[in-house]
């Protein structure tokens, strides 16, 4: 899987958490918009949790060291504005589980919100591997001038890319989809 891909599907399912729950059920999918709005509320605790996950393998004059915080803080205050559709999008992702679509529709923002921070967060620090922070700052670097909602539309872009399904693998078996985005309309 590239780096870019990684970060992107990275950022993507830590801030579904359910994703894969959703997509082994099939029959649910999240439109373009939907994988938007759950990117911008991610995208700040997948930066802050990669830099902590990485800070031992870069230099304390480095890029996340030095400009990381304010590039947080940046795309943080998008935050409260994305949660009403990504919230929306979370509860779509129960999928045919009523019981699941039930308890996540009932828990208040309070309660929700940190459980999906923690669950990106719990991804993302799994995720990175030590020989990958180095290019992860770069990458980062290079989306910093970006306005945060120009990064988050390319992200969910590149997870269009690379959610197409595959025909046929070597070995003949067809792939699924690593996220469950609907096919564009």
């Amino acid at each position: 899987m590239s780096l870019v891909r990684s970060m992107a599907l990275g950022s993507a399912i830590a801030a579904l958490g359910m994703a894969e729950v959703a997509a082994a059920q099939g029959h649910v999918c999240l439109s373009e918009r939907e994988v938007t709005s759950l990117v911008t509320y991610a995208l700040p605790v997948v930066m802050d949790s990669t830099m902590k996950t990485c800070r031992p393998q870069l230099s304390p004059q480095g890029w996340f060291a030095t400009q990381g915080p304010g590039l947080v803080q940046r795309y943080a205050t998008r935050k409260t504005a994305a949660w009403p559709e990504a919230r929306a999008a979370l509860i779509k992702l129960g999928g045919n589980d009523d019981k699941l679509k039930s308890l996540v529709s009932t828990l208040s923002d309070e309660a929700l919100q940190p459980f999906a921070e923690g669950m990106v967060s719990a991804v993302v620090t799994k995720g990175i591997k030590p020989g990958q922070c180095k290019a992860i700052e770069r990458a980062t670097r290079l989306l910093s001038p970006l306005p945060p909602e120009n990064t988050a539309e390319l992200v969910t872009f590149m997870l269009v890319l690379a959610d197409k399904p595959q025909v046929r693998s070597a070995v003949g078996a067809s792939k699924s989809s690593d996220l469950p985005i609907c096919p564009a309309a």
